[in-house]
């Protein structure tokens, strides 16, 4: 089995976000948007990560935290995601196998999606597999056109496309798995000659085409995976996103939760069936909930483990700590204590 690396494109600065700070550290949920990137290539078994730095980089090395070994490559100037990636390229020039080129500001890609693409890319022998997406409004990402075979021929940016080009549906979403002699061989080849002046990653496609390799395609269902930040509005919404899918795992688990739309869970917690979880109520960190529990609302927990049939009446403060079963917990209290 060939090797399996991720470049993560996090160099810029952001600057939609309006502020000093590197988008890429911006919290989606209380970590990073860099940091869920990594996890998920993390998670995806990858052998190595490299993560292309520039704007701010000391603030953006700093708030990834992980127990793999990361590169980091610095972009001094950012002149497109062509240059980005040889940027990577010539920080790991021996690396043979599969690169990933995962986005820094995308935060809610699944480690699983990446197996699929992985899994696609490898049947279909493919120099590069690019993961795209359909989209009722594709507004201004860049355009899937594909060749009498069904195969990606090229990707056209929005403001190099033609009109009739712009009507197409099915948009790239930045996410690609090379075959890293294609790729490294391809970037030789691209220039900057286009409107924005840059070095695309996309033209690589078009090269590869020309030398008769297959460029190939895996399907997104759920766009919401491939979104990426902008704005803190955008960030606002996916963060809205991600908190929803959260609840409607657990309500369709057998989880009682009252106006869901106030209660926030957070992705390490773990709940069993049957518990009432009632408005306005936090739960964070590593906790576990045990079945029958009852949160009252206007709660917050952390790090805490809560028995079976054990019952917070409401505006109550658990960390750190364990509610026994079938203990009641009165209005207002607090338990702070060593987590057991």
């Amino acid at each position: 089995m060939s090797s399996v690396a991720s470049i993560v494109l996090a160099a810029g600065k952001g600057t939609r976000m309006k502020s000093n700070r590197p988008k890429v550290v911006f919290p989606l949920a209380e970590k990073p948007l860099i940091q869920r990137v990594v996890e998920t290539a993390v998670k995806a078994n990858c052998d190595l990560i490299n993560v292309v730095v520039g704007y701010q980089k000391e603030t953006v090395i700093g708030s990834i935290q992980t127990d793999c070994e990361l590169l980091f490559s610095e972009q001094v100037e950012q002149n497109g995601t062509g240059h980005a990636v040889i940027v990577a390229r010539d920080a790991m020039p021996d690396f043979k196998g599969e690169i990933f080129i995962l986005c820094g500001d995308v935060p809610l890609l699944r480690h699983e999606t990446l197996t699929a693409m992985l899994k696609d890319h490898r049947e279909n022998k493919a120099a590069c597999t690019v993961l795209t997406a359909f989209m009722d409004d594709p507004a201004m990402y860049g355009r899937i056109v594909r060749n009498a075979n069904g195969n990606v021929d090229r990707i056209v940016e929005f403001k190099d496309a033609s009109d009739d080009q712009r009507k197409i549906k099915e948009i790239n979403t930045g996410i690609y798995c090379f075959n890293s002699e294609d790729l490294y061989s391809s970037l030789d080849k691209i220039d900057n000659k286009n409107v924005q002046g840059e070095y695309y990653l996309t033209d690589t496609l078009e090269i590869l085409n020309g030398e008769n390799k297959i460029v190939g395609s895996s399907v997104l269902s759920n766009f919401v995976e491939a979104a990426g930040v902008n704005s803190q509005e955008q960030l606002a919404e996916l963060e809205t996103a991600y908190h929803d899918n959260i609840r409607k795992g657990f309500l369709n688990s057998g989880v009682i939760i009252e106006n869901p739309m106030s209660v926030i869970i957070g992705d390490e917690v773990e709940i069993e069936k049957d518990v009432i979880i009632q408005a306005n109520s936090i739960i964070k960190g590593k906790s576990k909930i045990e079945s029958g529990a009852k949160i009252g609302p206007n709660c917050y927990i952390k790090d805490a483990i809560i028995e079976e049939n054990a019952i917070l009446e409401g505006y109550n403060i658990v960390k750190d700590a364990t509610i026994n079963e079938h203990e009641i917990m009165p209005f207002r209290s607090t338990t702070i204590e060593e987590y057991v």
